[in-house]
């Protein structure tokens, strides 16, 4: 049941046009357009529940399946994300790093990557405000993606 009410509440979240591709029976449909005009924080729990009992009577594993392949790009996203923080550390402390990087990629160019390091190296050296160290990180996210 709770777990019911955890989808209910993830599809409350979703805009119309998000929650129109779920194909979702009209009684489901009007309980979530209701949750998202109630206010008070009882009512809201009160709503959740309603909708968890409504649930019940749908498929809740087709649409949380539904509900994780549209997380997954975001997720893909901050994934990338991290592992362009994590190269930009890398490629700043580690001497070996490029040689690292290189296989991901091995029709890339390193040498603006190798440049923004040298910038951010510098610009750090004499406290400087840190755009090429941003910029690096801009760049590094780029290369990820491709």
């Amino acid at each position: 049941m709770l777990g019911l009410q955890a989808i209910g509440a993830a599809l409350v979240e979703l805009n119309d046009a998000q929650l129109k591709s779920f194909d979702l029976p009209d009684e489901l449909a009007a309980a979530i357009q209701e949750m998202r005009r109630t206010k008070s924080h009882e009512g809201k729990r009160r709503q959740v529940q309603y909708i968890g009992r409504i649930m019940r009577k749908v498929d809740g594993e087709a649409i949380a399946t539904k509900l994780d392949l549209m997380k997954q790009p975001a997720r893909q996203q901050v994934a990338r994300l991290h592992r362009a923080g994590q190269w930009r550390e890398r490629l700043l402390n580690d001497a070996d790093a490029f040689e690292q990087l290189a296989p991901l990629r091995p029709d890339a160019d390193l040498a603006p990557l190798r440049k923004l390091v040298h910038e951010t190296h510098d610009e750090r050296a004499k406290s400087r405000p840190p755009r090429a160290y941003r910029e690096l990180f801009r760049a590094l996210s780029e290369w990820l993606k491709s």
